[in-house]
């Protein structure tokens, strides 16, 4: 019998194994979750041995499926795909009328046959080492409070997603490109892999310049030209692309305005 229970700081100690290669520690990330007012982490349980796990992330009127991952001695036996249609199952789709996630190959086929949709797809570049020397911009400046509101209002034209509370967590640490008086765009290095988002190639740009100083790897929209050709123009190579899926109402989501993203937890 399948029991889909939340996940909680007892459950850490049996985490390891589930651990992908090349994602690191997993239990800071469902600490996280289960600390979090908008995040609810959960558990698919059979006969007393948990065999997958996975987390919703809540905006104001979207939600994210994130960190689901079959334990590696129960796969290919349903598990991946019980365990996310019950984080379906659990989301109110009267309010959130949006569910999205960021696909590895191993989940596309799941995912597709639950119901979603292809959305677009992310470019990952890394490079051999940390990238140093790349000159600043001028036009880069600390964050002001009176420029709030300004970064929210960016982030929802990006991505027609309300993500005031995750952007609200690390506001106070971004990092802003200013021309003639008015926000061009943000860059928020405390949040998952640095989200940047820019409304136009230049302050884009400007803010990658900040960003990958003493950085060594840049995920960012593929149908973002302007924003790859830098990448390869500091050394960085393509070495793998994922894919962005949706389930339900379209988001006019506008990926070359995202210069960075968050993670795959968020986009």
């Amino acid at each position: 019998m399948m029991n889909f229970e939340p996940l909680q700081y007892t459950d850490f100690p049996y985490l390891e194994p589930f651990q992908p290669p090349g994602w690191g520690d997993l239990v800071p990330r469902f600490k996280y979750a289960i600390d979090s007012s908008f995040c609810r982490p959960y558990k698919l349980v059979i006969e007393n041995t948990m065999v997958a796990i996975g987390t919703v992330i809540y905006h104001k009127n979207t939600a994210w499926l994130a960190s689901i991952i079959t334990h590696p001695d129960h796969r290919k036996q349903g598990y991946g795909a019980a365990i996310t249609k019950q984080l379906i199952d659990s989301i109110d789709r009267t309010k959130y009328e949006t569910i999205s996630l960021d696909a590895t190959d191993m989940g596309y086929p799941v995912y597709t046959k639950l119901g979603f949709e292809l959305e677009g797809t992310y470019a990952h570049f890394k490079a051999t080492e940390n990238i140093t020397g790349v000159e600043q911009d001028i036009h880069v400046v600390p964050f002001e409070e009176r420029f709030r509101q300004r970064i929210f209002e960016l982030d929802r034209f990006a991505t027609d997603e309300d993500r005031t509370d995750t952007l609200a967590e690390n506001i106070t640490s971004s990092k802003l490109y200013m021309e003639n008086g008015n926000v061009e765009g943000f860059y928020m290095p405390e949040l998952g892999n640095g989200l940047i988002i820019a409304l136009n190639a230049e302050a884009g740009i400007a803010l990658m310049k900040c960003r990958i100083n003493n950085n060594y790897y840049g995920i960012l929209p593929s149908v973002n030209e302007a924003g790859k050709k830098f990448l390869e123009d500091c050394g960085l190579t393509q070495f793998r692309f994922s894919r962005r899926m949706l389930m339900g109402k379209k988001r006019n989501w506008k990926g070359n305005l995202m210069y960075n993203r968050i993670s795959g937890q968020l986009g």
